[in-house]
Parts: structure tokens; C-alpha cells; sequence
């Protein structure tokens, strides 16, 4: 089984990295790895190399860090698999494009909502926001927090 090879291979070469199981299903993978800003390319060229494709990027915005959240996955059942990395505010991730084709893409809707920036991805340019946009949308510090208004006030 592809998932079990994988998770061999990430333990053997994070072996400091804390791996968590998810037996019961409840989160969609089989397990998360947390890696270090220096292994994502690493990892990612382990799961290339095991026959996996990349299914999404996705970040978390907290006060002193963000969280890219890569989710992993091949055509066999419970083969999904996560891997997490911290990126600082001001710190510019590697970009894993060379590897998966598909990660410019992932990688500009990252940039377009969070403002991470990618080293090595040579295409930043807004994916869903205005080009002349100048802010992130789903970072913390956008925008005010308000009350809830009535689908009726929004739409009239």
C-alpha cells in the first residue's frame, strides 16, 4: 500500500518531525507530518516519487506564523496524507512547482489571499483577485469584524 511506504519514508527522513495518525477518519487523511521550512521539497519529492499527486495548498494565518497545509494523495483508498510547514510573516517559502506542475497555481492562490510569497515560482501574478489588488483577504488583520447582517441587507 502506497500510503504506508510514504509514511515510512517521511518518518525515516523526518525523524524528528511529529507525525499524527488518524485511524478513525475524523480528519479526511490517513496522517499529518509537520516538516521544517528547509523539508518541504524534500518531502514533496518523496511523495513524486511514490506515485502521489498533489491535491491542494492552503495556509493558516496565526499571530506569529502562518501554516501551509499540503494535502497528498494517489488513486487508492485512504491514501490521503498531509504535511504541514510553519512560514514566518516575513519569510518567503519554497516553491515546489518544478516537482508538481500543479503547485503554480495552488501556490498564486496561496500568494493572492495569504501574501506568502514562493521562491522559485516565476508566476505570482494575481489568480483571483484584481491585479491592482493590494491586500489579502484572508489574513487576520483584514478588514474590521462586525456584526452580522441580514442576507436581505446585503442583497436587498
Amino acid at each position: 500500500m502506497k500510503i504506508k511506504d510514504i509514511e515510512a519514508r517521511m518518518r525515516a527522513k523526518f525523524p524528528d518531525s511529529p507525525l499524527s495518525r488518524d485511524d478513525a477518519g475524523m480528519t479526511g487523511a490517513a496522517w499529518s507530518l509537520s516538516v521544517p521550512i528547509s523539508g518541504i521539497r524534500d518531502a514533496a519529492k518523496e511523495f513524486d516519487a511514490a506515485g502521489f499527486f498533489l491535491e491542494s495548498i492552503t495556509a493558516l494565518d496565526f499571530e506569529d506564523t502562518f501554516e501551509l497545509v499540503y494535502h497528498f494523495n494517489c488513486y487508492e483508498p485512504g491514501a490521503r496524507a498531509v504535511v504541514r510547514m510553519l512560514c514566518g510573516h516575513d519569510q518567503v517559502a519554497p516553491s515546489i512547482c518544478d516537482i508538481f506542475r500543479g503547485a503554480v497555481w495552488l501556490e498564486r492562490e496561496v500568494h493572492d489571499f495569504f501574501g506568502i510569497k514562493f521562491s522559485g515560482n516565476g508566476d505570482m501574478r494575481p489568480l483571483l483577485l484584481p491585479e491592482d489588488a493590494d491586500y489579502y483577504p484572508l489574513l487576520k488583520t483584514f478588514g474590521k469584524v462586525g456584526a452580522y447582517h441580514k442576507r436581505e441587507v446585503i442583497y436587498g
